[in-house]
């Protein structure tokens, strides 16, 4: 410093841009990876379980708990779709009757994409389809069934699926072992 000068002091801003500058780049250290797969993990537990509730067939207990702890980390039945419920044909024939698709078919193509597209979410394989399918669901559920669930459910859902569909699955998916091996196999000679 030059004599005769004076030492800036800090003013408010100053501190609270540092401050700000420190909170990005902590953010930053975050992998997208992770925040992907907990989004996956989070979609795919809202959609699945709505597709479970639309089947019957057999029962597959899942438990798994901490050791040492008592915490049950997975206490889950897993429904195989052995056929699509009464309940479910009486529902799409009563409540979803505004439906651009016969109550029928639209039974089964709901059904079984609340099945398929969650599990292909959680693995990470065709994140991109998979989310966009999720999505397209949940605008049709939004404008023909319960419109008024916008602002405390859908909202959020499609948001997330937004980020799938522009981002992809991250690093823990198959999706990134494919584009892995792909690019791999276009490097060998």
């Amino acid at each position: 410093m030059a004599p005769g000068t004076t030492q800036p002091s800090w003013s408010s801003h100053a501190i609270i841009a540092v401050a700000v500058d420190r909170l990005v780049w902590v953010c930053a250290l975050l992998p997208y990876g992770a925040v992907a797969l907990l989004a996956r993990v989070i979609m795919t537990r809202v959609f699945f379980l709505a597709g479970q509730d639309k089947i019957s067939g057999p029962h597959i207990p899942l438990h798994m708990r901490l050791p040492g702890f008592d915490l049950a980390l997975l206490d889950w039945t897993v429904v195989l779709p052995a056929q699509i419920k009464d309940s479910t044909f009486q529902l799409f024939e009563t409540h979803y009757a505004g439906a651009p698709v016969p109550p029928a078919v639209a039974a089964h193509l709901v059904a079984y994409a609340e099945l398929i597209a969650p599990i292909c979410l959680l693995i990470g394989f065709g994140t991109r389809f998979a989310a966009l399918v999720l999505l397209a669901l949940t605008m049709l559920l939004q404008i023909y069934v319960a419109p008024g669930l916008w602002w405390s459910h859908h909202v959020y859902w499609v948001c997330l699926l937004l980020i799938l569909i522009a981002l992809g699955a991250g690093t823990v998916s198959i999706d990134a072992l494919l584009r892995y091996l792909y690019q791999r196999e276009q490097r060998l000679p």
